[in-house]
C-alpha cells in the first residue's frame, strides 16, 4: 500500500513538473514568436497583424489579420498558420521544416520595378527551407507597373497546394530556385496583360502533375480596329481569338529540377474562333519575319508539345485595302487539326495536317512540315482543294482584290518545298466554266477591258489531259519582311497562275 502511495506521489510530481515546464515552454515559445516578429524582421518590412496564438507542443503558429508590406509587395491575409515546426533542425542550424505552412483568404499585390533586381550574399550558406506542404486558400493575386494601374496580371480565387517543397544550397542558384514534388493549382477568373495592345483572359483553370484545363480562354486587342489603327505606327493584326476549352495531358514545368520548360504530352483546343483583321492601308512592318522553324529554334525555354489536338475550329481573316470598303472575310470552317512533335530542344520532323472547309464550301487538306533544328529552314507542304464552288470567294476578292470569278474547282492538288528564301512547287487542277472578272475602281461593274484581256491568258478548264486535269510548275522569292502565311498565299496564288495560264502540261 505505501508503495503504491509512493508511486502515486512520484507519477503527480512528475505530471507537474511536465505542467510546468509546458507552461514555462508555451510562454517562452510564445514570447519568443513575439521577440522575432518584432525585432528580427527586416527593416524593409513592414509587418502587422491582429493577434497571435501559439502552440508548441504542435509546433505551430497563428497569425490573423496580417498585413505585409515589402518594397512594392503588399499581402494582406485572413491568416496564416505555420503548423508541425521542427525545433532540432532549428536549434541546431537554424534550418527551418515545416509540415504546412498555410494561407487563408490572401491577396498578393506586386508592382514590379524595372530596375528592380535581386541581390543575394555571397560567401554566406544559405539556411534550408523544407515544407511538407504550402497551401493558399482562396487567394488574390495582382502583379501591376504601377500603383493603382489596372493592367498586368490579376488572378482571383486562387487555391494553391504544393508539397515537399525545398530551399537550399543546391537549389539557391537555380533559374527556378527551389524544388517540389508535387502541386494542384486552382483559379477563376485571371487577366494577363500579353502586351500594351493585347491581353488575355480565362474564365477558370486547374492544372497538376497529371492533367489540366483552362475554360472559356480569349486573346483580344484592348482597342477595337478603328482606335487601334489610330495608335499604329506600322501595320499590326486586330485580334480576337476565343478557345471553348483547353486540355493539358502530362504537363510538366521542370520545378522539381531547377530548370524552367514546357512539356506537354498533349494538348487539345476545343472550339476555337481565330479572328484576324489587318488594316493595310498602315505603313507596312518591315522587320524580318522569322519562320516558324527559327521561331522555335530560338526559344530561351525548352519547349515540346507531343501532340495539339484541334476541334471544331473557325479562322476568319480581314484585310482593310480601301478607306471606304468594309472589308469582308477569307473563311475556314470546321477546323479539324493535328500537330506533332513540336519543340525547340528535340529532334525530328514537326508535322502540322490540317481538315477545314474554305468559306463553309470546299473541303481543304494541308501538311506542312519542317524540323526546327535545321537552319536553313527547309519546309515542305501539300495540300488539296475538292468541290469548291469559286463564287464563294467572291466576297473577299472584291474587296480585296477589285475581282470576281465564277466556276467550280472539282479537285486541286499542291506541292511546294523551299527554305527561308526560295521555294518552288507544283500543282494540278480539274476545274471547269472558270471565268475571271476585273472590277471598275467602285467595284460597282465589271471593266470589260481589263477583264477581256486577263481571259485572253486564262484557260476556262477545258483543255485538260486524258484524266481532266491541267499543270503547272512555279518559283517563288519570299519576301522576307512578310510572314510565313504570305509565303504560303505566294505559292497557292503562283501555282493558280502557272496551271490557268500555262500549257496545262505535266512536265
Amino acid at each position: 500500500m505505501r508503495l503504491n502511495k509512493r508511486l502515486i506521489k512520484i507519477l503527480l510530481f512528475i505530471l507537474g513538473f511536465l505542467v510546468v515546464v509546458g507552461i514555462m515552454a508555451q510562454l517562452f515559445f510564445a514570447h519568443k514568436v513575439e521577440d522575432v516578429l518584432q525585432e528580427e524582421v527586416p527593416k524593409n518590412i513592414t509587418l502587422d497583424y491582429k493577434s497571435l496564438s501559439t502552440n508548441v507542443l504542435l509546433g505551430s503558429i497563428t497569425l490573423n489579420g496580417v498585413q505585409l508590406n515589402s518594397e512594392g509587395v503588399e499581402l494582406e491575409s485572413k491568416r496564416i498558420k505555420v503548423s508541425g515546426l521542427h525545433f532540432i533542425p532549428l536549434l541546431k542550424s537554424g534550418d527551418i521544416v515545416i509540415s504546412e505552412l498555410f494561407f487563408d483568404e490572401p491577396s498578393f499585390s506586386v508592382v514590379v520595378k524595372k530596375d528592380s533586381s535581386s541581390k543575394s550574399a555571397n560567401g554566406q550558406k544559405s539556411k534550408s527551407i523544407f515544407f511538407e506542404k504550402f497551401q493558399i486558400q482562396n487567394g488574390q493575386f495582382k502583379v501591376h507597373q504601377k500603383v493603382n494601374d489596372s493592367s498586368g496580371l490579376k488572378i482571383e480565387n486562387i487555391d494553391l497546394v504544393l508539397k515537399e517543397v525545398a530551399f537550399n544550397e543546391q537549389t539557391k542558384n537555380r533559374v527556378v530556385p527551389f524544388s517540389l514534388k508535387d502541386y494542384s493549382l486552382s483559379t477563376k477568373k485571371g487577366y494577363y496583360d500579353l502586351s500594351s495592345l493585347e491581353f488575355i483572359t480565362w474564365r477558370d483553370l486547374h492544372i497538376d502533375t497529371q492533367s489540366g484545363y483552362i475554360n472559356k480562354l480569349l486573346l483580344q486587342s484592348k482597342y477595337n480596329k478603328g482606335e487601334l489603327s489610330k495608335m499604329l505606327t506600322v501595320e499590326h493584326d486586330h485580334y480576337d481569338i476565343a478557345f471553348d476549352s483547353i486540355a493539358l495531358v502530362q504537363p510538366n514545368f521542370g520545378l522539381d529540377e531547377g530548370s524552367p520548360k514546357l512539356h506537354f504530352a498533349k494538348v487539345h483546343l476545343q472550339r476555337p474562333e481565330i479572328g484576324v483583321y489587318r488594316d493595310k492601308l498602315l505603313p507596312d512592318d518591315t522587320t524580318i519575319k522569322k519562320l516558324y522553324n527559327q521561331s522555335l529554334r530560338d526559344l530561351d525555354f525548352d519547349l515540346k508539345v507531343d501532340s495539339i489536338e484541334v476541334s471544331s475550329g473557325q479562322v476568319s481573316y480581314q484585310e482593310r485595302v480601301v478607306a471606304d470598303v468594309k472589308p469582308e472575310r477569307l473563311l475556314f470552317t470546321e477546323v479539324y487539326a493535328d500537330i506533332l512533335n513540336i519543340h525547340s530542344r528535340g529532334n525530328g520532323m514537326v508535322v502540322v495536317d490540317i481538315n477545314a472547309e474554305l468559306m463553309g464550301d470546299g473541303p481543304l487538306t494541308l501538311n506542312w512540315s519542317f524540323d526546327p533544328m535545321k537552319s536553313d529552314n527547309e519546309f515542305l507542304v501539300t495540300g488539296s482543294l475538292a468541290q469548291f464552288d469559286s463564287s464563294k470567294i467572291n466576297p473577299f476578292l472584291r474587296t480585296n482584290m477589285k475581282a470576281e470569278v465564277k466556276g467550280s474547282i472539282h479537285q486541286m492538288y499542291f506541292t511546294f518545298s523551299g527554305h527561308e528564301f526560295k521555294s518552288h512547287g507544283d500543282m494540278k487542277m480539274s476545274y471547269d466554266d472558270f471565268e475571271f472578272f476585273v472590277l471598275k475602281k467602285d467595284r460597282l461593274g465589271v471593266n470589260k477591258l481589263l477583264t477581256a484581256v486577263v481571259s485572253i491568258f486564262t484557260n476556262d478548264g477545258k483543255k485538260t489531259d486524258k484524266d481532266g486535269f491541267r499543270y503547272g510548275q512555279y518559283e517563288v522569292e519570299r519576301n522576307r519582311e512578310k510572314s510565313f502565311f504570305n509565303y504560303l498565299w505566294l505559292n497557292v496564288k503562283e501555282g493558280l497562275m502557272s496551271t490557268m495560264s500555262g500549257n496545262g502540261k505535266k512536265e
